[in-house]
């Protein structure tokens, strides 16, 4: 969450949403092309590569923003998009104006837009074990754009609001990213089975042809499978829970299914010369800033601590904590939601108004009331609302910042279950505080540091080696 915030809407709305309006003029008539990647006549219509690269170039931005921006590195920026040119050069479309984007994020995915434009996140790199298998995300997003999988989507008017969705993805608010699923047809998770295996086909060629490994496809995605089912263990959840919040769900792929690419691609996978540049890539991503960015605020466990806003809070044991650019949530394994989020104090109502009258417009708030927790004016209400899950209890919390700032918590929790969630509510509200100096200068975020081991080394002595690393 970021400490640049005038308002508690999640990310600029308007720009996200000019994918809409950029593609109001393009028409949906259906005609045949062959496309020169995948030798097949495909249906796209009127929409032409020119029309690709219009999209790219406009949403580009937008989705970089949504994602944190730009990790900021130029080294590692630099290593990646080199990596990404050097296969797009052994693509059918060389031409095209390719940029290759690191995301300063740590969820874990990669994306690509029309015309050229690919995103990979920091997450992803962290989860990756050489250059060869980045290699091989990179292949199968530039398969993506030559096999002109969105021209195919927006030839059958598939392809409506794209700001709506990448909002979805990029706090990972489940209502939002339904939303985004009804609204925009699923831009970021609507490549069908089919198009994923012509993706990894066509990768499998570039990687062929740049000389890496192939079968590092198959090793990133046993390693993201592998991450996956950590997380899930780690977060309480059950197994495959995770696979929704990373590229698993956004490209439904299986080792099976990359099997049948290299085949589809006559690629020999047993190629003792094949490249993997594991040492390159270790070097290339030492020093990486590890899980959530500074700007962002902290995620330390169940505590959610930022040191730009000097602020702290600690959800309910059973919530996992996930940091977005905008807004914070945190969610238990039986559908009760938690967010954080910011807005503009007003100076002209009290702070019960507010909450009651403008903040939940529209909701029957009760037992409306005003505290001070620790130190800070403080608004409350609560009300009972019908949901498609069935009934469920609201509680909303604003905290008086400053004379212009407001902070807020909302509670979102299964209605039959309202006992054995009143405590954890109470305590996250009552948790919510000032940092004091030291406790804000202490927040450092983590790095991934690499450092050789001999046959000597343990994991303790690697990891004296680690503290001392600049």
């Amino acid at each position: 969450m970021s400490d640049n915030i005038e308002t508690g809407r999640s990310l600029n709305r308007r720009a996200l949403m000019t994918g809409g309006a950029a593609l109001a003029g393009i028409g949906c008539l259906s005609g045949c092309s062959t496309n020169p990647a995948t030798g097949q006549d495909s249906v796209t219509g009127f929409y032409s590569l020119n029309d690709d690269i219009k999209l790219g170039q406009a949403e580009y931005p937008n989705l970089i923003r949504a994602f944190g921006g730009a990790y900021d590195s130029i080294p590692l920026q630099s290593y990646v998009a080199r990596i990404g040119r050097d296969l797009a050069s052994r693509s059918e479309l060389p031409e095209l104006p390719w940029e290759f984007t690191v995301l300063n994020t740590p969820i874990v995915n990669a994306l690509a837009l029309p015309g050229g434009k690919i995103a990979i996140t920091r997450g992803l790199l962290a989860v990756a074990s050489n250059e060869a298998e980045v290699a091989g995300v990179l292949a199968h997003e530039i398969g993506h754009v030559t096999a002109r999988h969105t021209a195919q989507r927006q030839t059958r008017g598939l392809l409506a609001n794209l700001g709506l969705a990448v909002l979805g993805v990029a706090t990972q608010n489940s209502q939002l990213m339904q939303l985004g699923q009804t609204v925009a047809a699923g831009y970021l998770q609507g490549f069908s089975r089919s198009q994923e295996l012509q993706s990894d086909t066509l990768g499998v060629r570039y990687l062929s042809k740049a000389s890496y490994d192939p079968e590092a496809m198959a090793t990133f995605l046993a390693s993201l499978r592998e991450h996956s089912q950590l997380e899930a263990r780690l977060q309480g959840l059950p197994p495959g829970v995770v696979d929704q919040r990373n590229m698993m769900a956004s490209h439904p792929r299986t080792i099976d299914r990359v099997r049948q690419a290299q085949a589809a691609a006559e690629t020999n996978s047993v190629d003792t010369t094949a490249r993997t540049e594991r040492d390159a890539y270790l070097n290339a991503i030492n020093g990486m800033v590890f899980s959530d960015d500074p700007d962002q605020g902290y995620v330390r466990g169940r505590d959610f601590l930022h040191a730009g806003l000097k602020l702290g809070f600690q959800v309910p044991p059973g919530f996992v904590l996930r940091n977005g650019t905008s807004q914070v949530t945190a969610e238990d394994r039986n559908g009760a939601v938690i967010t954080f989020d910011a807005a503009k104090a007003q100076r002209s109502r009290t702070l019960a108004q507010y909450v009651q009258d403008e903040w939940t417009q529209g909701v029957n708030l009760s037992d409306v009331q005003s505290l001070s927790i620790n130190g800070l004016s403080t608004a409350t209400g609560r009300a009972r609302l019908n949901t498609q899950k069935g009934t469920a209890d609201l509680r909303v919390v604003a905290y008086q910042w400053d004379g212009t700032q407001l902070f807020r918590l909302m509670f979102l929790s299964p209605a039959r279950s309202a006992s054995t969630y009143a405590d954890g509510i109470r305590r996250t509200v009552n948790s919510f505080r000032r940092l004091s100096d030291a406790e804000a200068k202490e927040l450092k975020p983590l790095r991934l540091i690499t450092v050789q081991a001999d046959g000597t080394d343990s994991i303790s002595t690697c990891h004296r080696q680690c503290l001392m690393a600049p």
